[in-house]
Order: structure tokens, then C-alpha cells, then sequence
């Protein structure tokens, strides 16, 4: 009888926000999405319209901490901050990935959240995105680079050509 292979599942991670660990009070983490941004176009001889790809969305991510973080705080406004998140995924019956996620980009939000006495507080921290990578057993998923024109996924370089082009 064959055992189907289960689902990956995350079983632990932790981010490091410009240096500094947050294992033990980072809640959860919400990843960037990947959305394309389309322009729709119908010309006379068209019996339908048709998506034209336009770029990418900004890329953000927001963590969810159980802290009130003096250093979070102080990041307010700053760019170029890196962050780094690793996990381990492990489907049962199978041996555990590495997943390492680098990011660079600014603290444009910082979000409290409400106090209340005898209760833990949690804060959540929105970043605006230059940079990203995912690297999964160590290969390379993702790599998207708005400033540098990078955008790479399973080692496809949708992007090359308009480097070239441009003399980049």
C-alpha cells in the first residue's frame, strides 16, 4: 500500500529585525504576496479583452509580536532595514527543509495594539518591501528585486531581457 506524502507543515521559524532575534515573542508573521499588476486590453478585432502584465505590487511584509519592542519602535522611518526569517517544514514521515527568507526594506508602520492591565500585549509591524528571497532546501524559490529589474522564480529570470536591454 502506498502512503501518500502529507503536506509540509511549518513547525518552527525565527526572525532576526536588523540583527536582533525575535524567536521568543514573534506571534506571527504575514509574507508578502505576489500579485502581478494587469492592464486589461480590447482592440476592434478582439472578440475579448486580454490581461497585459504591468510590473509587480509592492511587496510588504507585517509580523505580530507579543512585546511592547523599544528597538521595533525605533525603526520607525528607517530604510534599508534587513530581516531575515528562517523555518523548518517537515511533512510527516519526511525529513525536515531549511527555509531561509531575506528581506530588505522600511518600517513604514507600527501598530500597538490595546493594553489592558494583566494581559499580554501585542504590537504588529508593517515593512514596504525592496527585496526579497526564499531559498528552500537550499535552492533558490524566489528572488525579486524591484530597484536592480530581478525578478526570478525556479531560476526563470522574467526580467533578464529588460536588463540587457537597458544596459543594466
Amino acid at each position: 500500500m502506498i502512503i501518500p506524502k502529507l503536506p509540509r507543515a511549518l513547525k518552527h521559524f525565527n526572525i532576526y529585525v536588523d540583527g536582533i532575534p525575535y524567536r521568543e515573542k514573534c506571534e506571527s508573521i504575514t509574507l508578502p504576496t505576489f500579485n502581478l499588476v494587469v492592464e486589461s486590453f480590447r482592440a476592434g478585432g478582439m472578440d475579448a479583452p486580454i490581461s497585459m502584465e504591468m510590473g509587480m505590487e509592492e511587496l510588504t511584509l507585517s509580523m505580530t509580536v507579543a512585546d511592547c519592542s523599544d528597538q521595533l519602535l525605533g525603526l520607525l522611518g528607517k530604510e534599508d532595514i534587513d530581516i531575515s526569517l528562517r523555518g523548518a517544514i517537515k511533512a510527516q514521515g519526511a525529513k525536515a527543509e531549511g527555509v531561509v527568507i531575506s528581506m530588505r526594506g522600511f518600517c513604514k508602520s507600527y501598530e500597538p495594539g490595546q493594553w489592558q492591565p494583566g494581559a499580554k500585549s501585542t504590537t504588529t509591524i508593517n515593512y514596504a518591501l525592496h527585496y526579497f528571497k526564499y531559498v528552500q532546501n537550499d535552492k533558490e524559490i524566489v528572488e525579486i528585486d524591484p530597484i536592480n529589474l530581478v525578478r526570478r522564480f525556479n531560476g526563470v529570470d522574467q526580467l533578464a531581457e529588460y536588463r540587457e536591454l537597458l544596459g543594466m
